[in-house]
């Protein structure tokens, strides 16, 4: 509406002057600036974004990027939580990525905004870079590309606590999930390395461990994918399942992948590939979330998963998918839940992200109103507008209500695909892993109890 309004004021001025502007507003490019999304509230994005001297905006969770008026430019930067965004830029030339997407190009992004890498394309381009080959996304046309629950029109606020739930919640423990994590650091990952199979074991005891029937799940990874000449791999998704009550034919996916990448090298075989955040955090949190349920009765049966060769592409839980659709058991799956990267936060905010499709953005209230209720110290931010290829993304291509719940992007992590990624170099980890854990333990009970005893307590709506 912003960006329309602009427009058709340009026009009418242009007509009252004699002036042709053929351009409109949105195409041209105009000086930024970025700004500091949090405790703005869904009035004071309206108020901000619709400044006289704001020509178009997009929103991306933790930070708002604006187009605004040359002249205006210094008195903006004077504000408070303001800061300088790329020289010159129309909201057309905008192509979004998230950089955990696996076949993300080289490009040197032109900024990091609340988490998200933006890259400029001319405009006629723009359009054009969808698809699985394409990297990044255009605005969209509201130029929302995620937002903090604490700034929708209809916020979701902390509903009365279930006593069942608060006690499940209350079995989250951060400081054993950080042992986990350190555990699967110590040890080379990669998807071509020979010390997977050690991990994969190591999985699989802690599966058995948590009282899960336990087994694996293998495929061929073909050397190709990595660009190598290293023979073909058969690799393993290790999982734990837990069978459930009432309902234990259908299944919630939990999962996470446990292979390792180090940008120098995918092949895993001369350089140190630790990959604490990514992903020994976000398998590690499928096994606490294992540990959690282990004593709680469920009607559903609950599936635990570790995927292998998600560096190479989500191979690993393609495969998986491809393998349910052949075996005729897809239409089991009634909700699946990522983990990748879920232990890094650069601010004592602890943003945390929920993304899925629009065909499932439904469930972004579902997860805000549990952060809420069970885990009020995370600033929620939500998108349907995802583009984080990871391993949720073949189960949302089925139609199977699926969420990637993570830190606040990867472009936030310094370490990212480094030698670095250990787990030292993850800032506040347990405080927003806990969080984020404490999020989707109150959303599995709802989803996997489903039980009278318990009250629904996730209404709300984002929007």
């Amino acid at each position: 509406m912003q960006i329309r309004m602009a427009w058709l004021g340009c026009c009418l001025g242009a007509i009252a002057s004699g002036t042709v502007i053929a351009t409109p507003v949105h195409s041209v490019a105009t000086p930024t600036v970025i700004v500091d999304a949090h405790g703005l509230g869904a009035q004071g994005v309206w108020e901000l974004t619709r400044s006289d001297d704001v020509l178009w905006h997009a929103e991306f969770g933790s930070e708002l990027l604006l187009g605004v008026q040359a002249e205006s430019l210094p008195t903006w930067l004077a504000r408070d939580q303001v800061r300088a965004g790329p020289a010159r830029l129309a909201f057309d030339e905008v192509v979004v990525r998230d950089h955990v997407c696996t076949v993300h190009s080289p490009e040197v992004p032109l900024a990091v905004i609340g988490g998200y890498q933006i890259l400029r394309r001319p405009p006629a381009l723009v359009r054009a870079t969808k698809g699985e080959a394409i990297v990044g996304e255009p605005l969209p046309d509201d130029g929302v590309v995620a937002r903090l629950a604490a700034n929708t029109t209809m916020p979701s606020q902390a509903k009365g606590a279930n006593p069942t739930t608060t006690a499940i919640v209350a079995k989250v423990n951060a400081a054993r999930w950080f042992d986990d994590v350190e555990a699967l650091a110590s040890v080379n990952r990669n998807s071509f390395s020979d010390e997977l199979p050690a991990a994969r074991d190591w999985l699989l005891q802690r599966f058995a461990d948590a009282g899960l029937q336990t087994g694996s799940h293998s495929y061929t990874l073909t050397s190709s994918s990595c660009g190598t000449t290293l023979p073909d791999r058969v690799l393993d998704n290790p999982w734990g399942f837990k069978r459930g009550g009432r309902l234990a034919d259908e299944w919630i996916v939990i999962g996470g992948h446990y292979d390792s990448r180090n940008a120098i090298r995918c092949d895993g075989v001369n350089n140190v590939q630790p990959g604490a955040n990514d992903n020994a955090s976000g398998c590690a949190g499928v096994m606490e979330l294992a540990r959690v349920f282990r004593n709680v009765p469920t009607e559903r049966s609950l599936l635990f998963i570790c995927f292998s060769g998600e560096e190479q592409g989500l191979v690993g839980s393609l495969r998986y998918v491809q393998d349910l659709i052949a075996e005729g058991r897809m239409a089991q799956i009634k909700h699946m839940i990522n983990l990748d990267m879920i232990g890094h936060a650069v601010s004592d905010n602890l943003d945390a992200r929920v993304e899925t499709n629009n065909a499932q953005q439904a469930l972004l209230a579902v997860y805000a109103t549990a952060a809420a209720t069970y885990a009020p110290e995370l600033n929620l931010i939500t998108s349907a507008a995802t583009q984080a290829y990871s391993d949720h993304w073949y189960f949302l291509s089925q139609g199977v209500p699926a969420v990637f719940t993570w830190e606040n992007g990867a472009g936030i992590y310094p370490q990212y695909h480094s030698v670095g990624d250990l787990p030292t170099a993850m800032l506040r980890a347990e405080a927003v892993a806990g969080g984020i854990l404490k999020m989707d333990t109150a959303v599995l009970v709802d989803q996997a109890i489903a039980s009278d005893l318990l009250i629904d307590n996730f209404e709300g709506a984002v929007h």
